[in-house]
């Protein structure tokens, strides 16, 4: 007994010496990497502003941070240009930005995940995180510099509803050709892509803001950074409510928050995907509040499915992610006592279950219906299908930044005779046909995976999974593809992160697939994505965005598993890894 008092006093002596001078230089290093990481965001506005300008953009009060932007040496630029010719210095200035913020972004994970602080320190962590977020992205408001031309794309959609009482579905932009904004918007030939909620809060900017260009890139941007740091908000509180321990919160929050990727595809693209994930995230959180035990009744699930719904309605490739979690109410009903053996689950629940799935997509109609209806009234089904066919994504033969793409651009550059087997391998590879065939391929088989990990454990981490896996295998073989697409890897990552004990080569490797594949997805920003004539780098963005993604997964996948084989064989106690 004696013994035992001394070593516990002991441990106490030695926690009191030891924790607070680590908690606190743990935390001091935390702040130091928030620091360094503004530091960055400002001195890549002005190499920012050089490769990707903007008339409009330009007016914005950004450009004051001119004077502190970082110009590399131009004997580092004459050695990258041996590889890369294309590449001028303020192409190289801002990816070696956005590499130093990643190495950043990665240091604050790994001592996110390390530092041995109390519950109330982490907290803390992530306050100064979110503080360093809001000044980052206030900055990237107001940067001059533009990625992307999208937000006139969507202030040209509510142009064509509030200044010229039109239809978006049914009446392009470019119907109006004395419109202010018309010039500005690089669809202005295609009818609306995206989803009704969305064209109504184009309407409603368009009604306060009238023909100010420079005011839609403000309230966008604006628009998408509040729905980046909720998004931050709602991944710490689901996190929190589905058990994880302020470690693991701690470390999803960042995961998400300060990924570069995200940070300029929100605060600058101020893309819609950022606010489709908001409500994917919602309906997740209303999902987790629900607990296991209340599914059953309709008032738990409901809101959920609503809000999973207007992802839908923001977006269309929330689509998967709403069939998945229809999935995942249909297997928990099957499920009610536990019974993992699907025949006998349908014969046992099949009631049940087949009356939820009506009632969930009797729900999902009725509210797509209604925010379909001011937009189809008067128009005919034929017209209708029309419509949403007719978006560039759909209806185009080139594709966009893809595999797909490098091959036509190959083939363009260094055309190869038919006769011979490569040119006919190449022409077969070069059609839409062809990648349209291999993306259902790729979406039944990930799909089928993830419906059976689903089934094995009806959880709301095991459809994050599930979504992971799906659409990553679809953004690396989709014809066309953007980097802010990543919006739906980056926000679910946090949500698949494995729990306590269990295996987790497939988790693992997933979370590695989307750190790199946020990183790699800047590839397609290089110049700007645009060559002189002769071909070059345009070529192989498509391999060189999927290429290191694919490759760090399957690496992570093959160690991951070694890993636990050896330990099985060797009989060894497998220690919790993931602090949840």
């Amino acid at each position: 007994m004696t013994e035992t008092l001394f070593i516990d006093n002991q441990i106490k002596k030695q926690t009191v010496r030891a924790k607070p001078p680590r908690a606190g230089l743990g935390f001091l290093c935390v702040a130091l990497l928030l620091a360094g990481y503004l530091a960055i965001i400002v001195a890549a506005i002005a190499p920012l502003g050089q490769l990707a300008g903007h008339p409009v953009a330009s007016q914005l009060p950004g450009k004051a941070l001119g004077p502190f932007g970082f110009w590399v040496p131009a004997r580092l630029v004459l050695f990258f240009r041996q590889f890369l010719p294309f590449l001028n210095r303020a192409d190289l200035s801002f990816h070696l930005m956005v590499f130093l913020l990643f190495l950043l972004y990665l240091c604050l994970l790994w001592l996110s995940w390390r530092l041995a602080t109390t519950a109330g320190r982490r907290r803390g962590v992530l306050w100064l995180a979110g503080a360093v977020l809001l000044i980052c992205g206030s900055i990237l408001v107001v940067a001059p510099g533009m990625l992307s031309h999208d937000i006139f794309v969507y202030a040209g959609y509510g142009r064509v509803m509030v200044a010229h009482g039109a239809n978006p579905y049914f009446v392009p932009l470019s119907a109006f050709p004395g419109d202010p904004l018309a010039p500005l918007d690089d669809w202005r030939t295609a009818v609306a892509a995206y989803g009704p909620v969305w064209l109504l809060i184009c309407a409603v900017l368009s009604w306060l803001l009238g023909a100010n260009a420079p005011a839609y890139v403000l309230a966008f941007r604006l628009l998408a950074l509040m729905a980046h740091l909720l998004n931050m908000v709602l991944i710490a509180r689901l996190l929190r409510v589905l058990g994880r321990s302020e470690r693991v919160i701690t470390l999803g929050a960042m995961l998400y928050a300060l990924n570069p990727l995200m940070l300029f595809e929100s605060a600058l693209g101020a893309h819609n995907d950022v606010l489709m994930m908001t409500c994917m995230l919602l309906g997740c959180w209303c999902y987790a509040e629900a607990g296991d035990g209340g599914l059953e009744r309709v008032r738990c699930w409901l809101p959920a499915l609503v809000f999973m719904l207007l992802a839908v309605l923001i977006k269309f490739t929330a689509l998967l992610g709403l069939a998945l979690f229809l999935c995942l109410l249909l297997f928990r009903t099957l499920q009610g006592d536990g019974q993992q053996r699907l025949l006998l689950a349908l014969r046992l629940h099949w009631r049940p279950a087949l009356a939820q799935l009506l009632l969930a997509l009797g729900c999902a109609i009725v509210v797509a219906g209604l925010a379909y209806l001011p937009f189809w009234l008067g128009h005919s089904p034929h017209q209708v299908v029309v419509s949403l066919s007719a978006p560039p994504s759909t209806s185009r033969e080139l594709g966009q930044f893809s595999i797909l793409r490098a091959i036509q651009e190959w083939r363009h550059y260094h055309p190869q005779p038919l006769e011979d087997w490569m040119g006919q391998l190449l022409a077969l590879l070069g059609r839409r046909s062809t990648w349209n065939l291999i993306q259902g391929l790729a979406l039944l088989v990930t799909l089928g995976m993830a419906l059976w990990l689903l089934w094995e454990q009806p959880r709301l981490e095991r459809w994050a999974v599930g979504a992971l896996l799906t659409m990553g295998a679809i953004f690396l073989v989709t014809p066309w593809f953007f980097p802010w697409y990543l919006a739906w890897l980056v926000a679910l990552a946090p949500l698949a992160w494995p729990r306590y004990q269990q295996p987790a080569a497939l988790e693992y490797a997933l979370e590695i697939f989307v750190l790199v594949f946020s990183l790699s997805a800047f590839a397609i920003y290089f110049s700007r994505g645009y060559l002189p004539a002769g071909g070059g780098w345009i070529g192989w963005m498509g391999f060189s965005t999927v290429g290191p993604p694919l490759l760090a997964f399957g690496l992570t996948w093959l160690a991951s598993w070694w890993q636990t084989r050896r330990r099985r064989t060797d009989g060894g106690f497998q220690l919790p890894v993931s602090g949840s």
